[in-house]
């Protein structure tokens, strides 16, 4: 909430903020911390590096390779900054894509990502090697991740009245929130789960046969060239959104996803 306090005062809004309060909702950002990948304990939240999976499960496929590893996110970490309760409780969500290709994930798509749920004992878990380097497929840099809760806001609020100023304003206000940039310029990457998604081009929920009132961003990766060796297109982010009923019945094969770039 400080956060925005400071930024509705900077950029002249605050005579704003009990209606931008109003359509604020909670996310939960994922924060990198660089560690060698032995120092993660199995089934701890992380990006990168290599899954902690059953032994019998296998890397998911797509057409001649296999699809690359992007994160697994241990729901009990995640819980106590999931302040609507809308995630399990527990479990472990395990992200793949194909990261050479970087399908748009339209309908001949099928295939190009995978999200794949864990709700066992953690004593099943085993590091998965991965199953074979080449240069279309490959494991990426891992970090292991910490949250914090931030306020996302929607891109266009229908019940807000904004002067041309205050538009322009709330609009710089939205990317700063969620894309923190330094004194250089340099945007912090918006990796975050559940709020609002922030859509590169048209709004992410419209892209999916979701009902609004029902969407979930279950997670945004943003571009991360630096940290992460991954660009989404040009300097793109993926979305992976879910329906909150298929959320609560556990069912990550619903889930779906679309990527957008500049």
């Amino acid at each position: 909430m400080q956060d925005l306090h400071i930024l509705l005062q900077e950029y002249e809004l605050l005579h704003k903020k009990s209606d931008i309060l109003k359509d604020a909702k909670q996310s939960i950002k994922v924060i990198k911390n660089k560690v060698e990948e032995e120092q993660i304990p199995l089934g701890s939240s992380k990006l990168g590096g290599l899954p902690d999976m059953p032994l019998d499960w296998e890397f998911p496929k797509y057409k001649n390779g296999y699809l690359s590893f992007l994160g697994q996110f241990d729901l009990n970490e995640v819980k106590p900054y999931d302040e609507e309760h809308i995630l399990p409780s527990n479990g472990i969500i395990y992200i793949f894509y194909d990261v050479k290709e970087q399908p748009w994930g339209f309908e001949e798509d099928e295939g190009c990502f995978k999200v794949l749920y864990f709700d066992g004992d953690k004593k099943e878990l085993r590091r998965k090697e991965y199953p074979e380097e080449t240069e279309d497929y490959f494991s990426l840099p891992v970090f292991k991740v910490t949250f914090v809760n931030r306020l996302t806001l929607p891109e266009n609020p229908e019940d807000i009245e904004f002067s041309d100023d205050d538009e322009e304003n709330y609009s710089e206000m939205r990317q700063e929130l969620i894309q923190p940039s330094d004194d250089q310029g340099n945007y912090e990457p918006a990796h975050y789960m559940l709020g609002y998604p922030f859509s590169i081009q048209n709004d992410v929920f419209d892209e999916f046969d979701l009902n609004p009132e029902e969407a979930v961003l279950l997670l945004q990766i943003d571009s991360d060239e630096e940290d992460m060796e991954w660009l989404w297109g040009d300097s793109g982010i993926i979305y992976f959104c879910i329906d909150k009923t298929s959320l609560v019945n556990k069912q990550f094969d619903k889930v779906q996803f679309t990527l957008q770039c500049f």
